[in-house]
């Protein structure tokens, strides 16, 4: 069973392709309807931090229902192996202890159980979802490696629809998808057809040197491997610093667009988790001077009461911190400069 803990070549981090590719509104056989697809995502998960900001700024909220995880990985089968991932609890359970026996995570208000799948029946499908991993199988994915978030889940059919991040906020903000069932900010148009080839090559670049980046620097095995992603990473850092000297958004002077979310959720995790746990103290943003504009666009996208929203510093500090055992044997999370009362 993968992780991106082990996802590497040659002592650096190779990230796996999603698998699962299918759209909405596209043929018959995912239609776009109200309230038919769930949402399994994770506050800590940049990835799926990216649907979760989508679902707020357009209100879909009961459009596209929401199930969230448990900040912390923990066993997915402890009776077949030795698998940790993405796992879903109760907000009233007793904390989850960290494998070092050390610490807990508690089971607070926002991790969101998927109700209509947290019971043991004989509806094919509706076998009780304990872990992300439940989820594949559900879906007949027996023979999957990974086991991600954000997941796309069809009710009807019972199987998963998309994992692919990029391909899940379209899904959401498309107006011949699931963007027709929104509720307010009706007028947000997050790929203009004037902007796509901007969006799109912005989209690529902030992927490889900053998103994917982060992740490089973080998992890699080797010396080499890591200083060549620590340059990549700084340099991306600072073509989105000249970029928004000169604009207020990434791609426009005047409004959002989808490449603003996607750099954003990694922007906002830097300086808490990135810096420290991911060895990227090179480039600190809030904490230094390099990034002036970097930190006003921070502040800026903030101020969108949906994107503050949407930001759980506590899940994604007791996600990164805790999860990967031979990364933070303990799973101590540090106290932080609380980088959202900076800059807020």
């Amino acid at each position: 069973m993968k992780s991106a803990l082990v996802e590497t070549h040659g002592g650096a981090f190779v990230r796996t392709d999603s698998v699962h590719r299918s759209s909405i509104g596209t043929t018959t056989q995912f239609p776009a309807e109200h309230g038919r697809y769930l949402l399994v995502a994770s506050y800590a998960c940049p990835w799926a931090h990216r649907c979760i900001a989508i679902r707020l700024l357009l209100g879909l909220e009961e459009a596209v229902p929401l199930c969230i995880v448990h900040p912390m990985w923990a066993h997915t089968k402890p009776d077949v192996d030795d698998h940790r991932g993405w796992v879903f609890s109760n907000p009233s359970d007793a904390p989850r202890e960290h494998p070092s026996g050390e610490n807990h995570i508690s089971c607070e208000g926002c991790v969101l159980p998927p109700s209509q799948y947290n019971k043991d029946d004989e509806k094919e499908g509706s076998k009780r979802w304990t872990s992300v991993r439940s989820i594949y199988d559900a879906s007949g994915a027996h023979n999957a490696k990974k086991f991600t978030v954000p997941v796309l889940w069809d009710t009807k059919s019972n199987r998963i629809v998309n994992n692919e991040s990029s391909e899940i906020i379209r899904m959401l903000y498309d107006v011949s998808m699931l963007g027709q069932f929104a509720t307010k900010n009706k007028d947000l148009n997050f790929y203009p057809i004037e902007l796509h080839d901007k969006i799109d090559a912005i989209n690529a670049f902030v992927y490889t040197s900053i998103n994917d980046g982060v992740y490089k620097c973080g998992f890699s095995h080797s010396q080499a491997a890591y200083e060549k992603a620590a340059i990549e990473l700084l340099y991306g850092l600072q073509h989105v610093e000249s970029i928004l000297s000169q604009s207020k958004y990434l791609c426009s002077d005047s409004i959002m667009t989808e490449a603003d979310i996607r750099l954003f959720v990694t922007l906002i995790r830097h300086d808490e988790v990135y810096v420290v746990y991911f060895k990227c103290n090179h480039c600190p943003i809030v904490g230094g001077t390099m990034f002036p504009n970097i930190v006003r666009y921070m502040k800026l996208m903030l101020s969108i009461p949906e994107v503050a929203a949407s930001v759980n510093m506590q899940h994604i500090k007791h996600h990164y911190y805790t999860s990967h055992p031979t990364l933070n044997p303990y799973g101590v999370v540090p106290l932080g400069q609380n980088v959202l009362q900076s800059l807020m």
